[in-house]
């Protein structure tokens, strides 16, 4: 376990496995858990967080093996405004159980999801022929929920998995605030806009991944929402900027 008895602390950055932790600080704001290399940091942190800091406004959160379903009833972190999460490697993961978050932190403002790079095509793919299609009838969904302060949601390492397409959409409707929504197909990319070794697997991956936002997702997408997607350029890789809403 780890204790600290530090009264002014402001921000613990923790890497390994989940363990009990117990702060003693009333300024806690900010945390980062990176559970690289083990499993379940992302259950940890919607049952165990709210009792270390009941104030934290920031986290950021890395997994690479989740094995247990998001809780059905989470902690709420009443305070959190900003949301990372990094899913890494994790090829399977049911990414519509993230739901979980925003039903969780009702003060969020900002939500950022890595969720790649995808090398091969997923096998929850919507795209030709992986998995049957999404719609209002055979997607998944949460009745009545409703997020009303998000104003900003990027997904980076964007795919054609169901999974993702259902937690958009679910965002789409349920988040009456949402001002910004930015699809990256690609794993992201650094200040000159080129991106950094991208395999041709992963290329295709992220076409893929248009494909499935022009189909199910742009057409959800309010008036007020201004939407971005970015992919990569057929020839270079190199990651376009696409506007498919109003600026």
């Amino acid at each position: 376990m780890i204790e600290i008895n530090a009264p002014k602390v402001s921000t613990f950055l923790f890497r390994g496995p989940p363990m009990k932790i117990s702060i003693n600080s009333s300024q806690l704001k900010r945390m980062a858990m990176d559970g690289q290399c083990y499993s379940g940091m992302f259950h940890y942190a919607l049952t165990k967080l709210q009792s270390i800091t009941s104030n934290l406004q920031a986290l950021t959160l890395l997994s690479t093996r989740e094995a247990f379903n998001m809780p059905v009833s989470p902690d709420k972190l009443l305070h959190l405004r900003n949301l990372k999460i990094y899913c890494c490697g994790m090829e399977n993961f049911d990414f519509f159980s993230l739901i979980s978050f925003l039903k969780s932190c009702p003060a969020l403002e900002s939500f950022f999801l890595s969720a790649g790079p995808h090398l091969d095509v997923r096998q929850d793919s919507i795209i030709h022929g992986c998995s049957s299609a999404v719609s209002s009838h055979t997607r998944r969904h949460v009745a009545g929920f409703h997020q009303g302060n998000l104003k900003k949601v990027t997904i980076t390492g964007f795919c054609s998995s169901k999974s993702l397409i259902e937690l958009t959409c679910q965002i789409l409707e349920s988040c009456s605030s949402l001002q910004c929504l930015v699809l990256d197909t690609t794993g992201g990319y650094d200040n000159t806009g080129i991106c950094d070794s991208t395999e041709k697997k992963a290329v295709m991956e992220a076409l893929r991944g248009v494909e499935a936002i022009k189909k199910y997702i742009k057409g959800k997408v309010p008036s007020s929402v201004n939407l971005e997607v970015l992919e990569p350029c057929g020839q270079c890789h190199v990651p376009k900027l696409r506007k498919l809403g109003p600026c």
